[in-house]
């Protein structure tokens, strides 16, 4: 069994442990961002011993059934989450840096979910123990990587002529 699956049955077991009637609210900021800025997911749960919450996220040309935060390539479940620690309080935090991730996002609209146990959209039921919350964030695209080049190159063909047009008039007066 190797590291990944044995962290991710461990965690199943000590979720089990807490699952009855458990609620689990979720919500993101900013609700519209660029595609490469981070967005932070906060949450509560009141499930009792509960130590983590699974993330996933939806949306354009991504799996149905969700995908993991960090590689939007693989398919939540079979041992793929992301998951958020939840703190004694009840509370979880997660920061998803959309400009460090494995795969492209495109803009438009994304739901990420939070879910009490290890399952992705496909292998949910309808059952007390399992307690799902989603929200929304849009992102648009990112700045344009050729007007920020442009930048540095507009201000040295301003510059550049401007220092020795200076440099010549002192140098005649």
């Amino acid at each position: 069994m190797d590291v990944r699956t044995f962290l991710t049955l461990t965690l199943f077991i000590f979720s089990l442990a807490g699952v009855a009637a458990a609620t689990v609210s979720i919500d993101v900021q900013p609700h519209e961002a660029r595609i490469g800025d981070r967005v932070h997911i906060t949450g509560t749960t009141d499930g009792k011993n509960l130590i983590a919450v699974f993330l996933l996220v939806t949306g354009p040309g991504l799996d149905r059934a969700g995908v993991t935060l960090e590689n939007i390539h693989l398919k939540a479940g079979s041992g793929y989450f992301t998951s958020a620690f939840v703190n004694p309080d009840g509370t979880f935090a997660y920061d998803w840096d959309t400009s460090f991730i494995v795969g492209h996002l495109s803009p438009g609209m994304y739901r990420i979910y939070a879910i009490n146990v290890p399952l992705n959209l496909e292998r949910l039921a309808n059952s007390d123990e399992i307690s799902v919350a989603s929200t929304e964030v849009i992102f648009t695209k990112p700045p344009s990587r050729e007007l920020a080049g442009f930048g540095p190159a507009l201000f040295l063909a301003l510059v550049i002529p401007t220092v020795l047009f200076c440099a010549r008039r002192k140098n005649k007066g």
